[in-house]
């Protein structure tokens, strides 16, 4: 069978691109020109949507960030705005009404401002001082609500913020009862405790007594931006956890805190304890001493009595004189009254600064000038830094030279209602009534509890 011819390809169309259309063309249309204001509107509505959009998710995260900041605030294991763990923990049982163990090992002063900054309500009467003013408890003051915000070695300073403070948290009392020692009229460094707040004192004197001084105002940003910090909450979250129902509670090391109620009757403690209502209750064995025991202490007392802040003590100060009056001012204008007591110095101790007024003068000025002050003012003055200005006081009314116990209390002070009662009707004993002794050769003088009539202290036998 023939082959068939092999086909011819038929040569390819060619395709003529842009070649004009046969179609007629379509007019172009102008673009319409766009109103600016509608754009501006359409442009204003979209930011404002999407605006909404976004903070209505932002707002679905706002419950939480408040629970952390307030969780991190309220539980604060370093202690940046609740004040330290351990003085909390003190300050938090005492607010139960329990008493506290260890207290030699309390840092007081923080203990102090954390009351002021915890405590429910207003105690109707508070008491200030350095430990002289320790033995002034619910008791011997006459008042339920009473707190004493006494500190171990409170200088001027120590006083006046402790009310400060209470001030500053809208928790002014009623009644200041204080105990005042007579380095608060010392001028000098020596009369200051290295324990104290100087800043905020600093910022009493210029913000409550336009006294000028170094103070500024603390830059509060940095510590705030912590509250936010995840890193700080979760630390607060494991510290809460790990504590939460614990009869044993650590600090933010980890470290037991030694701070505990106190178990059984407290008179009958081994080691000294702070007392619910901020006064403090000596150990058994101190509170127990003989009294040549109590005497020997007081004989130890004589040759340091000068560094108990009185150090170079020749005359008053003028400025602290005026602290002082401002201060008493101060407290009468937040509708407080002021109750001063003097609290006695131990027979032997008294007797033995006789024998050198010279070296102690500006020790025997403070008191008459005080009464003569109280005098002018009518403010109410018990006690006496003379244990001779007070009738039936004996050696046995004192743990050693410096401190007076509450048998010795109960001997001049009639507790804060009477006083109050007599101050409202007129009835207070008249200050410059009482002579304490400066001298030997004073004609006042009167052989205090111990000593001979000749102004000399008998030697101990045995």
């Amino acid at each position: 069978m023939p082959k068939s011819p092999t086909p011819i390809p038929a040569p390819p169309v060619k395709i003529q691109r842009g070649a004009p259309s046969r179609a007629p063309a379509k007019k172009r249309r102008r673009k319409k020109k766009r109103n600016p204001f509608l754009w501006f509107l359409q442009g204003l509505v979209r930011r404002i949507y999407f605006g909404l959009k976004t903070g209505f998710k932002f707002l679905l995260l706002v419950p939480v960030l408040v629970f952390m900041v307030a969780f991190s605030y309220n539980v604060d294991r370093s202690g940046l705005f609740q004040g330290a763990l351990a003085p909390r923990r003190i300050v938090d049982l005492m607010l139960q009404g329990y008493d506290v163990t260890n207290f030699e090992q309390m840092d007081e002063r923080q203990v102090v401002q954390l009351y002021a900054q915890d405590v429910p309500e207003t105690p109707e009467a508070i008491g200030i001082g350095s430990s002289r003013v320790l033995q002034f408890n619910r008791e011997n003051t006459g008042v339920e609500s009473f707190f004493n915000m006494g500190v171990t070695g409170a200088d001027v300073r120590d006083n006046m913020t402790s009310y400060y403070k209470m001030v500053t948290y809208g928790k002014a009392p009623k009644v200041l009862l204080w105990s005042l020692d007579p380095w608060v009229f010392y001028g000098s460094e020596a009369a200051f405790d290295a324990r104290a707040d100087a800043d905020l004192y600093n910022e009493f004197l210029t913000k409550v007594l336009n006294v000028p001084t170094d103070y500024e105002e603390p830059n509060q940003v940095e510590l705030w931006k912590a509250l936010a910090d995840p890193a700080y909450f979760q630390g607060n979250v494991d510290y809460y956890f790990k504590n939460r129902g614990q009869a044993t509670v650590t600090d933010d090391e980890g470290n037991t805190i030694e701070f505990n109620p106190v178990e059984g009757d407290p008179y009958n403690q081994p080691t000294t304890i702070k007392r619910s209502d901020g006064s403090v209750l000596y150990d058994v064995a101190f509170r127990s001493q003989t009294e040549d025991q109590i005497r020997t202490l007081a004989a130890e007392a004589c040759m340091s009595f000068n560094s108990v802040h009185m150090e170079g003590f020749d005359e008053m100060s003028q400025t602290q004189i005026q602290a002082f009056d401002s201060f008493i001012k101060y407290a009468q204008s937040q509708g407080t009254t002021v109750i001063l007591v003097l609290s006695p110095w131990h027979p032997y101790l008294y007797g033995y600064l006789l024998t050198e007024p010279e070296m102690h003068k500006g020790f025997f000025q403070v008191e008459n000038w005080l009464r003569q002050y109280c005098a002018d003012n009518n403010i109410p003055l018990y006690g006496s830094y003379d244990p001779a200005c007070i009738e039936g006081l004996q050696e046995t009314d004192f743990f050693d030279g410096l401190h007076c116990g509450g048998t010795g209390i109960a001997r001049f002070f009639p507790g804060i209602p009477q006083a109050l009662a007599d101050l409202q009707n007129g009835t207070l004993a008249n200050p410059l009534d009482v002579h304490p002794r400066t001298s030997l050769e004073d004609p006042n003088a009167q052989p205090a509890e111990g000593e001979t009539p000749d102004g000399e202290t008998p030697t101990q036998e045995g």
